[in-house]
């Protein structure tokens, strides 16, 4: 991505402050480089083929919006010293948890469970504390927006189950 389009589109404390809100979306469409961008990409394929084969457009689109704006209010109120940010991982992250939760209670398969194992594992080891660097980028990812992602990815998840049990007691 241009770097100005970066500028114009990244979750940007000052713009957010001088009421551009559209960044708290445009941020996840906004990448650091091209090999970060090819990460994210990669990660939406696999997420996409694994997880969400059999989901119809609606709820794959209000789970990846609860994401992406789950992160971004996330990054804003729990992270008050965070300048900027750029990505789609915080939103796969999201993505991942919600679809992994869902099908798991939905019907209890190994492969969400595994999904939802194999994300736990990854959020440990990438320590959300730490800001590591990206391959061919010389800025920082912010890797709290993993952890921020997968708790707005859960809380869809359970919010859709409340509201699917809820329904049904009509």
């Amino acid at each position: 991505m241009l770097p100005g389009a970066l500028d114009a589109l990244a979750w940007r404390r000052t713009a957010l402050d001088s009421g551009q809100w559209e960044r708290l979306l445009t941020a996840h469409v906004a990448h650091l480089g091209p090999h970060h961008l090819l990460f994210n990409l990669l990660g939406l394929l696999l997420i996409t083929e694994l997880l969400l084969e059999r989901w119809r457009g609606t709820a794959i689109v209000s789970l990846g919006l609860a994401s992406a704006f789950g992160t971004s209010f996330l990054l804003w109120y729990g992270e008050p010293h965070l300048q900027w940010y750029a990505g789609l991982s915080g939103m796969l992250h999201g993505l991942w948890a919600g679809a992994a939760l869902s099908g798991w209670l939905q019907s209890r398969s190994r492969l969400h469970l595994g999904a939802l194992a194999a994300l736990a594992a990854k959020l440990v080891w990438l320590n959300p504390g730490t800001a590591a660097m990206m391959i061919g980028s010389e800025m920082p990812v912010v890797a709290v927006a993993h952890l921020y992602g997968a708790a707005s990815g859960l809380a869809w998840a359970i919010l859709r189950r409340v509201w699917r049990r809820l329904r049904h007691l009509d």
